[in-house]
């Protein structure tokens, strides 16, 4: 199973201390789950403005991050002024590869997340009607299983 990464979750994802997304470190590491990326440039700008590269760089060469590269660009620039937020690579990128779970998180206590905007846009059901992780007790979104082929 392939899930998508909020790039504004990346720091997060990277504490360990961080008990939310433990559960998807795990099954990252446990149960043959994938990290699906795109290499557009709103991708790249944002793992380098968050001191990300070579830690994604690692991750890619380990075999946990994917790659869709074919028209992910092309679908973001179709979205571009069609959605709420301004997350058209991960809209985009979920359209493309048929993802239907995003990580994301909420350090908020009434549980919704800092880019409600994109969580909108992630389970219209007229975009992608895909499902949002933010917190360990959506663990069960976390599927086993092989990520696209």
């Amino acid at each position: 199973m392939c899930v998508i990464l909020d790039t504004n979750t990346f720091g997060r994802f990277r504490d360990p201390e961080n008990e939310e997304l433990e559960p998807v470190r795990n099954w990252l590491n446990r149960q043959n789950g994938r990290i699906v990326y795109s290499n557009s440039e709103k991708y790249k700008t944002e793992w380098k403005r968050g001191g990300m590269e070579n830690w994604v760089k690692e991750r890619i060469r380990s075999g946990q991050y994917r790659l869709i590269s074919d028209g992910v660009e092309e679908k973001e620039k179709e979205l571009k002024g069609k959605i709420q937020s301004d997350d058209e690579h991960i809209i985009a990128l979920a359209l493309i590869a048929n993802i239907k779970v995003l990580v994301s998180y909420s350090e908020y206590t009434n549980r919704q997340s800092g880019d409600s905007a994109l969580i909108r846009d992630f389970t219209d059901k007229d975009l992608v009607g895909g499902k949002v992780y933010t917190r360990k007790e959506h663990k069960h979104l976390l599927k086993s299983g092989l990520c696209l082929d």
